[in-house]
């Protein structure tokens, strides 16, 4: 029995089949076929469907829990059933793991230690990108450096990611009402322009994007939006894919009015980031209220499961 298992056969009644109810959003890799049918499941019903639908993801489970359901497990399993939300499913995740690896200690590879971000449980996937080496985690908010771009266009990888690590610490000034100012003054800094086509931006290579971080209270980097990939029209609207082969990611946070870069991230394409794309590209307006022209979205969660976000906060020090 897993740790899903067991938490969902200790609480009550009343909360598995609430959890069984809920809906499935459209980024969580689950079966179709476990959404809520509409009826009221009887107990073990309610209960197989949780274990079906979270399966060995204890994090997303015990992320779904209310408080009241999460100090309910933590009694049921002799855990001080005290503080807030976040704290309960940092001790009951700890529970539940010492309870799957029956006592044995194991390694990060094995059982990757969830951080917490907005309350919630992360699993920070391992760096599998390139990105600068860093003498503290999570890393430090760079200090102000002059602005060094290159004259011209780099002539090959080595030297981009040479301009992009110039490009830490520069500050890009007040973006005003152009949502996309600082983006194209980060490709700036590499000598970059941002065309606006569906090649990647660099020799039809390497797409240049920022991704927009901020500090969780606890220090750690987080990433607070969704990051545009491309305009869309309604006939190929997974076209943007060509544009993710092979990204460098400006990891970009906002220092009041106005926002630096704290880091970069090369992430090649591979048959996993493939699978992570597809799960979590998806396609909204894009522009003012009644807009008619959409955009293609990356959901944050995929800088976690891609290896950007250990790349920030430092995997082995999670």
């Amino acid at each position: 029995m897993n740790a899903v298992e067991h938490i969902a056969a200790l609480i009550p009644p009343e909360a598995v089949r609430r959890l069984a109810a809920l809906r499935v959003i459209r980024f969580e890799a689950v079966a179709t076929s476990l959404a809520p049918s509409g009826r009221v499941l009887d107990v073990e019903e309610a209960r197989a469907r949780v274990v079906a639908r979270w399966g060995t993801d204890l994090c997303g489970m015990l992320n779904a829990m209310t408080r009241g359901e999460l100090a309910e497990a933590a009694t049921a399993l002799r855990v001080p059933a005290v503080g807030k939300s976040p704290a309960l499913r940092e001790a009951l995740w700890a529970k539940g793991a010492e309870l799957e690896r029956r006592g044995v200690e194991v390694g990060p590879g094995v059982q990757p230690r969830p951080v917490l971000l907005a309350g919630h449980l992360v699993v920070m996937a391992p760096p599998r990108g390139m990105a600068p080496p860093s003498a503290a985690w999570p890393r430090p908010v760079p200090h102000a450096v002059a602005a060094q771009p290159p004259a011209e266009e780099p002539d090959s990888l080595d030297e981009l990611l040479a301009a992009a690590d110039r490009a830490v610490g520069v500050r890009l000034g007040p973006r005003g009402r152009d949502k996309g100012a600082w983006g194209a003054r980060a490709a700036q800094l590499l000598g970059v322009v941002e065309r606006g086509v569906d090649e990647p931006d660099w020799r039809g290579d390497v797409e240049i994007k920022t991704v927009p971080i901020a500090r969780e209270a606890g220090g750690r980097w987080a990433v607070v939006e969704d990051p545009a990939i491309a305009m869309v029209g309604s006939i190929e609207p997974w076209g943007g894919f060509a544009k993710l082969q092979r990204t460098l990611w400006l990891a970009r946070a906002s220092l009041d009015d106005d926002a630096t870069i704290v880091s970069w991230y090369l992430l090649d394409w591979d048959a996993d980031v493939a699978r992570l794309a597809k799960r979590y590209l998806h396609v909204r307006p894009k522009g003012p209220r009644a807009s008619t022209t959409f955009g293609m979205y990356l959901h944050k969660r995929f800088f976690a499961d891609a290896g950007l976000l250990a790349s920030l906060n430092g995997w082995t020090h999670a």
